[in-house]
């Protein structure tokens, strides 16, 4: 017959056990919007992008068991987490709404948000006033922060969609402009065939900062402390920006596989792109390093 030994290390183990199940072994299931690379994006069935190789360094470092994988369309993975189905999402904008129902880290990338219009329709805009009474579009479940999403509530003419359906829309003049973050505007005005079609305007509408968040369902929410730990440290290192272009050099050298899932584009748009792409530069990244890399002022109301 064994006596059990109770020591005061014993007890803080048991406690830590069952106040963190995620060192009992629960696996963490981790998921994002399926279309939104570089920083993340869904490929032959798995999540991929710089939200999931973040998510995954610092999962491996902690020991956590987890799962990152494609959970619904943008809205659906938002939905999941709300109810704890998704335990964490890769990346995430802030804003209130959201904040009800999820623990935001520290801010780990800046993302410009964008305005494209068809080649030929640029305007001037100084402030987000200057869309009022123009016809938007953006990407479903989309959110550009607090101030700039109430400000589309109350005062602009948005319509919400797939990203291909409103490249679409610019192009048949059914709208004036989209709205888009700029990682998402760089990759698919070129899967699209769209590159030569759009043009930037000169300022962003707004700076956003992707976040990691866990859902306040989650048992994993105690991993929130490391977890901005850690990027805070990849951050100063650097790391981050250099995941940022890996992803995109990682994406673009997989375009022409990805080409073939937009087959709707006729062959001069096809001719187009392939008499763009032997020039010296790659448009992509110079509308990155545009945005990126300078500080521009951004609007505002």
């Amino acid at each position: 017959m064994y006596k059990l030994l109770v020591t005061p290390a014993s007890l803080f183990l048991l406690f830590s056990i069952m106040l963190c199940p995620a060192l009992a072994g629960e696996q963490l299931m981790a998921s994002g919007n399926p279309e939104a690379p570089p920083v993340m994006w869904e490929r032959s069935g798995k999540m991929t992008g710089i939200g999931p190789e973040l998510v995954s360094s610092i999962l491996e470092t902690e020991g956590v068991k987890y799962t990152i994988a494609p959970a619904g369309n943008w809205q659906e993975v938002q939905n999941r987490a709300k109810t704890g189905e998704v335990d964490l999402i890769v990346a995430a904008y802030d804003n209130k709404e959201r904040r009800t129902y999820m623990e935001y880290s520290i801010p780990y990338l800046k993302s410009p948000v964008v305005i494209l219009v068809k080649k030929g329709d640029k305007f001037s805009i100084t402030s987000w006033n200057n869309l009022v009474g123009k016809k938007g579009v953006a990407n479903t479940g989309e959110s550009f922060g607090e101030k700039f999403d109430t400000f589309i509530r109350e005062k602009l003419d948005v319509t919400y969609t797939n990203y291909e359906r409103a490249f679409q829309m610019l192009a048949e003049d059914v709208a004036d402009y989209l709205i888009i973050d700029l990682y998402p505007a760089v990759i698919y005005s070129k899967m699209l065939l769209a590159e030569d079609k759009v043009e930037y305007l000169d300022n962003p509408a707004t700076v956003q900062h992707f976040h990691v968040t866990i859902s306040k369902k989650s048992p994993h929410l105690g991993l929130m402390p490391k977890i901005n730990s850690r990027i805070a440290a990849l951050k100063e290192q650097g790391n981050i920006k250099k995941m940022a272009l890996e992803q995109y050099t990682y994406w673009h050298k997989t375009f022409k596989e990805r080409q073939r899932l937009f087959e709707r584009a006729d062959v001069e748009a096809r001719k187009a792109q392939v008499e763009y792409d032997a020039g010296a530069r790659d448009r992509g990244l110079d509308n990155l390093a545009r945005f990126i890399e300078r500080d521009l002022p951004y609007l505002s109301n």
